[in-house]
């Protein structure tokens, strides 16, 4: 048996930016979760540290936009869920759903000056801070995104841009 040296070359710019995106989309929404946890009186910052997650989401889908019509053209397909690349097309599927989720839902939340309850959640015997639509948005999105990342952290940080 030989040995065979491991070449590692120098990350790209466009691989250390996208680095940063995703270095961006995990501090922002552990920041606006923070955010609501320890300063739980004033939502203002909440909502700047959400709207710049919603700014790296953006760039993220920009820099994705070959993969993600790829994977638009692959959602059409029957066997979507036998092929790696179907199977990421469902994920990021569901993670587009669940931001808007969390988005619309504080969203309404701000135009109606109250949390949104979800009583029915209540009787069925959910936690009291989770009868709430924006945070059980919320908890559902970072446990989707924990699930995410850790299957992905080994090519998180050398992914390439297609």
């Amino acid at each position: 048996m030989t040995n065979v040296p491991i070449t590692t070359r120098p990350p790209t710019r466009t691989e250390r930016r996208r680095w940063f995106v995703h270095l961006g989309l995990l501090i922002t929404l552990a920041g606006s979760l923070l955010s609501l946890i320890w300063l739980s009186r004033s939502i203002t910052i909440h909502v700047v540290i959400g709207v710049l997650f919603l700014v790296f989401l953006c760039g993220h889908l920009y820099q994705r936009r070959r993969t993600m019509v790829a994977l638009l053209r692959r959602m059409v397909r029957v066997n979507l869920r036998t092929t790696a690349s179907g199977r990421l097309a469902i994920s990021d599927t569901i993670l587009l759903l669940l931001v808007a989720n969390v988005l619309i839902s504080g969203i309404v939340d701000a135009l109606n000056h109250q949390e949104t309850q979800l009583t029915f959640l209540a009787s069925v015997g959910f936690p009291p801070g989770l009868v709430q639509w924006h945070k059980l948005s919320a908890f559902i999105l970072v446990l989707y995104v924990v699930v995410h990342v850790s299957r992905r952290r080994k090519r998180l940080r050398n992914s390439r841009i297609q």
